[in-house]
């Protein structure tokens, strides 16, 4: 059986000031049409959502007469 802590116990502990973290670069998704001209730019932090956005572009291709492109770029 575990021991209740003891506000003795929680107050000895210390907590450490993590260092700063480097922000990700900026990824942008763009989603075009040709042949309207037409084009939409998404700005992201993970490529894994990059993916998923052109993924889901890729999907609607599926459903619609007019070629969509997705296209992942660093920004």
């Amino acid at each position: 059986m575990k021991k209740p802590l003891t506000l003795a116990l929680i107050d000895s502990q210390h907590a450490l000031e993590l260092p700063n973290r480097e922000m990700l670069g900026l990824i942008t998704v763009v989603i075009a049409n040709a042949l309207n001209n037409l084009s939409v730019d998404v700005d992201v932090q993970n490529n894994k959502v990059g993916v998923q956005v052109c993924a889901a572009v890729n999907a609607i291709n599926g459903l619609i007469s007019e070629t969509l492109t997705c296209t992942i770029g660093q920004r």
